[in-house]
């Protein structure tokens, strides 16, 4: 319950700290996939996996805020959830995921994870809004045997 309550505080801050800047300040892509999996790594604490599973799915759910969603990976590489409803990855294997250069960078998520608790690992993604491969960097924290993640795309 005390972390709960930390983690709202966090978010109080944020919020205090763009209003006393007299207008909200802009919250980047980062900041906002960071805030998105630490509050799925609250929820999964109050709520457990299966329920995190659930809410992490729901498409119009808390979330998802825009082009951001949250993913659920277990550490033997099975896609638990994901809220852009791509239905096709959920249950499958995605440790032979690479991009285009090769990269296996759900493997590197899952080390990272495992290794540090939480981490960033940047890779080359099709952008579904633009159609094209470009710069998606993953925030992801370990929490169980699983990491909770959410994505972001920039040109660089």
């Amino acid at each position: 319950m005390k972390k709960i309550g930390l983690a709202v505080m966090c978010l109080m801050m944020l919020g205090s700290v763009a209003f006393a800047q007299g207008s909200p300040a802009p919250v980047s892509k980062a900041e906002m996939a960071k805030v998105l999996v630490q509050k799925a790594v609250v929820f999964y604490k109050a709520n457990g996996l299966e329920a995190t599973i659930k809410a992490v799915n729901d498409t119009k759910g808390q979330f998802v805020d825009g082009e951001l969603y949250v993913f659920i990976h277990s550490f033997d590489g099975i896609n638990l959830a994901r809220g852009d409803g791509n239905l096709k990855r959920l249950g499958t294997n995605v440790l032979d995921s690479k991009d285009p250069d090769g990269k296996l960078y759900v493997v590197e998520m899952i080390k990272n994870a495992k290794k540090n608790g939480s981490g960033l690992t940047t890779y080359g993604f099709k952008n579904p809004v633009t159609g094209k491969v470009a710069q998606k960097h993953s925030y992801y924290e370990s929490i169980g045997n699983s990491l909770i993640g959410c994505g972001y795309f920039t040109d660089k």
